[in-house]
């Protein structure tokens, strides 16, 4: 079949020089297909490349697809911490209708949430109003974010529509490391060509495009899926199955393997920090009042007279961060719990989901933690 073998081909010949996982070449080749059928997309994922330290390899694999994709090199967009002079960014960037923004070299270590790139994720058109005027302005959302920076990485609402490659490093000068290709950059554009068509062979394999239009998709990215997420997930499953084991250490990370990107989502989103620490509060208050309901009152108790214990240390960090010895009030908690009511989060194999109700004598707020199996998992 032609699509294992181009598959082969982006991951082994193409994307050979990547340090990263058989998930994270799919990831890339996912960031590619989406810059190239970016115009069909109602909504779109934000692509990340991470790794632990400097000469590992992201710009130049985001140089990689770019060139692939457009036949030019990057330019790169500088980060600012200012929401204000991103959201005026955001709509020039959409305004010249540019297929992708790439966020190179954000400061180490920090995680990023900004709802003006939150919405354009997940909007057909990007409306807000012109700069040094009164008039508002829409333009087409139809371009790429890509995030490239050391341990950096989404949270919040971000996080949901976000894929994350990272680079693994092995040693303190990466960029000494041997390579297939001398020059990965300059062999992409000698071999555009064949890379495009893998990308299209790949991409015109999808078992979803024989499906009726409204068939079921997976991910919140819908038509996203059925184009690019399906076609990839068919072609690694092909992958997989043509390579022989014995092709392939066992312990080798870039051995192929199926792909589901609805996991790979919901993966991303788990160790989003604030969901993580949601989890973490939540299986505490569950530890404590398991499966029955507690008032906010005792949530402040434990914060107060156990503040010292890691019980309410992990309460306080995470509904009070930053707050390491204030007395808090049971109206000040019961407000920050209630935030995070019907928000359910995963931990290992359960999903922990906060309710709220009021009890019939007090008519004071009450809460309970639910917990449950996590889809898939056997009880």
């Amino acid at each position: 079949m032609r699509w294992p073998r181009r598959c082969i081909f982006l991951c082994e010949e193409w994307l050979i020089d990547v340090a990263t996982t058989y998930a994270g070449k799919c990831i890339l080749i996912a960031a590619a297909m989406t810059i190239i059928e970016r115009s069909l997309f109602p909504d779109r994922p934000a692509f990340w490349v991470t790794a632990g330290r400097r000469g590992g390899g992201k710009t130049t694999a985001l140089t990689m697809l770019i060139m692939a994709t457009l036949g030019l090199r990057p330019a790169a967009a500088a980060w600012t911490p200012n929401e204000e002079e991103r959201r005026k960014a955001l709509l020039s960037y959409f305004m010249d209708g540019v297929p992708y923004i790439l966020w190179d070299n954000v400061p180490r270590g920090i995680t990023i949430s900004c709802p003006h790139i939150e919405r354009s994720c997940t909007a057909e058109t990007y409306v807000d109003r012109k700069l040094g005027v009164s008039e508002r302005v829409q333009a087409s959302a139809a371009t790429i974010h890509l995030f490239t920076g050391n341990n950096i990485g989404p949270k919040g609402d971000l996080a949901s529509r976000s894929l994350q490659a990272r680079i693994e490093i092995d040693r303190t000068d990466p960029e000494n490391r041997p390579f297939r290709h001398c020059d990965p950059i300059g062999w992409t554009e000698a071999n555009r060509v064949k890379i495009l068509r893998a990308l299209y062979t790949v991409l015109l394999g999808n078992p979803e495009l024989r499906q009726v239009r409204h068939a079921p998709a997976k991910t919140r990215f819908k038509l996203w899926w059925r184009v690019v997420g399906a076609a990839i997930e068919n072609a690694a499953k092909l992958h997989s199955e043509a390579v022989e084991p014995a092709a392939h250490d066992a312990k080798d990370r870039s051995r192929p393997v199926s792909i589901d990107f609805q996991k790979l989502f919901l993966d991303q989103e788990s160790d989003e920090e604030d969901s993580a620490s949601l989890a973490d509060t939540l299986s505490v208050l569950n530890k404590r009042w398991p499966g029955g309901t507690f008032k906010a009152a005792d949530v402040a108790g434990v914060i107060n007279e156990n503040g010292n214990t890691p019980d309410g240390v992990a309460i306080r960090e995470f509904l009070f961060p930053g707050q390491k010895s204030d007395v808090v009030s049971s109206k000040s908690v019961a407000r920050r719990l209630l935030a995070h009511v019907g928000n359910p989060v995963r931990q290992d194999d359960k999903i922990l989901s906060l309710y709220a109700g009021t009890d019939s004598n007090s008519k004071m707020k009450t809460f309970l933690v639910s917990v449950a199996m996590a889809e898939g998992v056997a009880a």
